[in-house]
């Protein structure tokens, strides 16, 4: 397992991604190591607020942080940012493997000196259903599972943690004894407990020593009675046009499923319809989409299909789609569809000056779908044809960039350009990321096409002349 390597890495593992280093955990102390855990959604995002000291007698730059798992509660991060919390600035880390970070400061810390820095992650996958199947009437719990204590590399002397985002809930003893580190029989008994009106569940703080890796499984069970929402696939294609066209065709096609509960003794029609959990503020059933409309574009210029034809169960509420599936959709259940809409093309795309017939397309990385997850991204983006790609960049670093070319109406030659960007592991705030498309597309480019089209055209009115020239009569 991950972690289980990970402490005999400690004191021999050197990176391949940055300058050779070697993990020493003498060299800092976690003076003050403050968590929060935020539950509110179907993922979880975690906030660490770090003070440390140089304990070392040498200046120090690099400070290894592993998220606070142990034992391989999570899977993957989807999202990782530090930054300085005095000045505000990002601090870029190094990726050592899954999990593990190297957080490298903007500057050496002199011996002896405390530094503050915040650490913000966001992990997907991790909740489940406790119990797995329950009656359409019930309300859903779900379990996390977490480290009651920070996994980190360095003493800590002063901790807390507290989990935000839920309502009613309680701690879930998990059968994983043996992960619990030897050390934690030593610490002072910490319990959680509710302050005030926040439902803010606090752990600490906890005034003594730490040791390096420290480890209690913990889990706790909440009431979630709201849908894990997950898109296991989602394509997301831009036609840019070759002329005045104007618009910029927009399609997305979805792959979804539930990950919350299911549904114990089957899924009862009439049930569902005399409960009127479509109405619901809360169910975890999920049985709607909501869509943000773009103010251009009419609610007519928007279409919704599945495998079956067009969906037309949509409207609008205080200027969004409500898209409804043909069925609600409980835990494990799978739906796809596709949604297409046209954008103003100068929305889009602009022309880059002081550079001849050079353009940049920018396009939103995901739909804002609100509380939602997705496993695999890839966005499509067809350049006009005989476009010349120049480049192609993002906020977020792609799995894979392929360029290749696509065959469309009207092509005459190799097609549009097209150009695939892939991504795994997002979530729903990551619709404020771009991708950027940099493309050359002149004017010969556009008559070249013209050109092609008028000589296949001519060639075929001349071969039509010449055949009615041909004798077929029959004489003796």
């Amino acid at each position: 397992m991950r972690w289980s390597w990970l402490l005999a890495l400690v004191a021999l593992v050197t990176s391949t991604v940055a300058d050779s280093f070697t993990i020493d955990n003498s060299l800092w102390d976690n003076v003050r190591y403050y968590r929060n855990i935020d539950i509110a959604k179907s993922y979880v995002r975690e906030v660490s607020l770090v003070e440390v000291i140089n304990k070392s007698d040498q200046p120090q730059d690099l400070y290894i942080f592993p998220v606070n798992d142990g034992y391989d509660a999570i899977d993957t991060v989807s999202y990782f940012r530090v930054t300085d919390e005095e000045r505000g600035n990002d601090i870029h880390p190094i990726k050592i493997v899954e999990g593990v970070y190297g957080i490298k400061f903007q500057y050496p810390i002199a011996p002896g000196t405390k530094f503050s820095f915040k650490v913000v992650y966001v992990y997907t996958n991790t909740l489940e259903a406790v119990p797995a199947k329950i009656g359409l009437d019930e309300t859903q719990q779900v379990l996390l599972k977490f480290n009651k204590f920070c996994y980190s590399p360095y003493t800590t002397l002063e901790y807390s943690l507290t989990v935000s985002g839920f309502t009613k809930g309680l701690e879930y003893q998990l059968p994983l004894d043996h992960y619990i580190s030897p050390n934690v029989a030593s610490l002072p008994e910490v319990n959680g407990r509710i302050e005030d009106e926040s439902k803010v569940l606090t752990y600490g703080p906890v005034d003594a020593e730490i040791a390096p890796y420290t480890v209690k499984p913990l889990g706790l069970l909440y009431e979630h009675n709201k849908p894990l929402a997950r898109v296991y696939n989602l394509e997301r294609n831009f036609w840019i046009p070759a002329s005045d066209v104007g618009v910029v065709q927009t399609e997305d096609y979805y792959e979804l499923v539930n990950n919350g509960a299911g549904l114990s003794l089957g899924f009862s029609r009439v049930d569902w319809i005399k409960g009127r959990y479509e109405l619901a503020a809360e169910h975890f059933s999920l049985v709607r989409l909501l869509f943000p409309k773009d103010a251009e574009t009419p609610y007519n210029g928007y279409y919704f299909t599945d495998k079956v034809g067009m969906v037309s169960t949509h409207f609008d509420t205080k200027n969004d789609l409500m898209f409804l599936p043909r069925y609600p959709l409980f835990g494990d259940w799978k739906y796809n569809f596709t949604m297409g809409w046209s954008n103003l093309i100068e929305n889009s795309v602009r022309k880059v000056l002081n550079e001849s017939d050079v353009y940049i397309a920018r396009f939103p990385l995901l739909n804002t779908l609100d509380d939602i997850t997705y496993d695999n991204v890839s966005i499509n983006i067809y350049l006009p044809e005989n476009a010349e790609f120049l480049n192609a960049t993002s906020h977020l670093e792609e799995s894979s960039q392929v360029v290749g070319n696509e065959l469309s109406y009207l092509d005459v030659s190799d097609g549009h350009v097209k150009v695939t960007l892939k991504y795994e592991n997002l979530f729903d705030d990551m619709s404020k990321s771009y991708v950027y498309v940099k493309y050359r597309y002149s004017a010969q480019s556009y008559w070249a096409k013209v050109y092609k089209i008028a000589g296949f055209v001519f060639t075929g009115l001349m071969s039509f002349y010449a055949l009615g020239l041909v004798d077929l009569s029959i004489r003796k």
